[in-house]
């Protein structure tokens, strides 16, 4: 009786875990090209769309694939586009696919966004124009087309060049789910356009605009300090945009991310500073803007404890400080209580030459290391404190290969956030799950083990599609698939 009892315990035990992350493929494909590119474009109801192609920008040649809910493969096309043009972007909607394109007018020579739409069965049902750029936009430059988290307000957002070389413009356009023009505003920059990057653009569910310019000051002494950034906020509602400066002259900010909580009305900004222009990670930066106040209600900058950068720098062999270095924000995630989690990878990149004979002379060249170790979690209080701080020990190093399987894949649900990456990313070793409660705490284990069969996950490529599943581009025997992990 009390062995049927602890195997009957082990059993509901392997059915809870096995019931926590559930993993599905779909058939295998040769790979045609090792430059053969994928993208998860998004899923509805009717399918899951992915975009493959040879170029990994992803401007022309675009190949969509439609997957069913099993992720069979259901039809593959190749994706129309008009000539003298690039994609900008493909967004999914339940009822297709949106295909925006920057196209030059034979005619005005001026550059217009086009907006081509197609039905589930990747039909072109319509094209419209929605603008034409008055000036030009170099193929360089970043145009972001953003939609609301509930897909009923879309932004466009740029920065082209003024009349006055020594100007730009910041040009804001918001649009319905049916994409009718609701606004276009435009607001001068005091500086020309070659100086301004735009960092990263969010809208809320309410059509409010926020984004991060790296700007030049007008002080030639605080340009000594290093990059300097501004939050640029646009309310449709009063047409007033407001401008706030991130960060202050003690500090050097190298690492800054930012994200909308329309549950608590706010929006967090996040990153690393320094105190001076290197890449070594001293301290976080936190910012927390209220947006029904138009108001930052808190500004924090937080030292990291040497105990703490201690710990991480002995996992790693390359380290001779115990100062953090190279960390990289890969996701900020909103909490429920106004805060957010900064989820940070370590990244850098290293040369190596070598020798090689050709007709008997010695030649020499170089080639490119990829290194991604530890992954730092900090998670945020509304108030900017830090409720807990960790890491995971991971060591990806490839050479040219672009880091094609390096990094990890971040999972949302309920109140907990997956990671999911390659243990060894040369030899085909496991691919690992490490779970992270709002408590802070970590479980990690083999989400498919190699023993079974080789599988090596593309991060870069993958993407999550639904509120607590993910579609992960994957090698699965030396062949390519999509699996499906629902967290």
């Amino acid at each position: 009786m009390k062995k049927q009892f602890i195997v009957y315990a082990l059993l509901c035990l392997c059915f809870r875990v096995a019931s926590a992350q559930t993993v599905e493929w779909s058939n295998q494909q040769k790979t045609k090209n090792k430059t053969f590119y994928t993208q998860i474009l998004g899923e509805n109801s009717s399918g899951i769309f992915i975009a493959r192609t040879r170029n990994s920008d992803f401007r022309s040649e675009i190949v969509i694939e439609k997957y069913k809910a099993n992720l069979s493969q259901e039809l593959g096309k190749d994706l129309p586009q008009p000539e003298n043009s690039q994609v900008e972007r493909v967004i999914v909607t339940e009822t297709g696919l949106m295909q925006f394109v920057l196209v030059k007018n034979a005619n005005t020579q001026k550059i217009e966004l086009q907006l081509i739409e197609f039905d589930n069965t990747l039909n072109q049902i319509s094209a419209k124009t929605l603008f034409a750029l008055d000036g030009k936009l170099a193929a360089d430059r970043k145009l972001y087309i953003k939609p609301s988290a509930d897909r009923k307000l879309y932004t466009l957002f740029f920065v082209s060049p003024s009349n006055d070389n020594n100007r730009s413009v910041i040009n804001v356009y918001g649009y319905d789910a049916s994409f009718i023009l609701k606004y276009n505003r435009k607001f001068g920059l005091n500086s020309p356009m070659e100086q301004v990057d735009l960092k990263n653009l969010e809208c809320d569910n309410q059509g409010n605009v926020f984004t991060l310019l790296n700007l030049p000051r007008q002080e030639k002494k605080s340009m000594q300090r290093g990059i300097n950034y501004f939050l640029y906020s646009y309310f449709p509602a009063t047409d007033n945009m407001l401008e706030y400066e991130i960060g202050t002259d003690s500090v050097f900010i190298n690492e800054i991310s930012m994200v909308v909580n329309n549950y608590a009305n706010t929006l967090n900004i996040a990153g690393f500073y320094s105190d001076k222009a290197d890449k070594r990670c001293i301290g976080t930066i936190y910012y927390r803007f209220d947006v029904k106040g138009a108001e930052m209600a808190i500004k924090r900058l937080e030292p990291i404890d040497l105990s703490f950068s201690s710990k991480i720098a002995g996992t790693m062999m390359n380290e001779r400080s115990p100062k953090l270095t190279d960390l990289y924000i890969r996701k900020l995630v909103a909490n429920s209580d106004g805060g957010c989690t900064i989820i940070a990878e370590k990244y850098y990149e290293t040369k190596q030459s070598y020798t090689y004979t050709v007709n008997g002379f010695p030649q020499t060249n170089f080639r490119t290391i990829y290194n991604y170790d530890e992954i730092v979690v900090i998670a945020k209080n509304a108030d900017g404190t830090n409720r807990f701080k960790d890491f995971i020990k991971k060591n990806q190093t490839s050479m040219t290969d672009g880091g094609y399987y390096s990094s990890f894949v971040t999972l949302l649900a309920n109140d907990k956030i997956g990671l999911v990456y390659n243990l060894d990313v040369v030899n085909e070793g496991d691919v690992m799950l490490t779970t992270i409660s709002s408590k802070g705490l970590f479980e990690s284990k083999v989400l498919i083990k190699s023993m079974s069969y080789y599988a090596t996950i593309m991060p870069l490529e993958s993407k999550q599609v639904s509120g607590n599943s993910a579609i992960i581009c994957t090698l699965k025997d030396r062949r390519f698939c999509l699996m499906r992990v629902t967290f």
